[in-house]
């Protein structure tokens, strides 16, 4: 299992992810009960893997767990899924259907 997957299954039981500096931190807000023991492997895999997290918590929307940002034009990162209105009314070329 890749890192970023690892982020997302915890994200999926509950898990927050952010980044503060180059700090990864997380904490858990609730969901389904979790399995201790996966829990521990996949953050065992991101402690092996600092690099590679902090890489794909630079694009990762903490809100719904997506990967796929697009800049506003402050250039921050907004998420496709979570900001869609905004960035449509930003970018009305996004509302184009094929």
């Amino acid at each position: 299992m890749r890192p970023g997957e690892a982020v997302m299954k915890l994200t999926r039981m509950g898990f927050r992810f952010r980044l503060e500096s180059e700090a990864v931190k997380f904490r858990f807000e609730g969901g389904p009960p979790a399995d201790s023991a996966m829990v521990s492997l996949l953050l065992a895999l991101l402690r092996q893997h600092k690099d590679e997290v902090r890489y794909f918590l630079r694009s990762y929307c903490p809100r719904c767990g997506g990967v796929v940002s697009c800049p506003d034009y402050e250039r921050r990162p907004m998420c496709l899924a979570c900001d869609w209105a905004e960035l449509t009314e930003i970018y009305p070329a996004l509302r184009t259907r094929h």
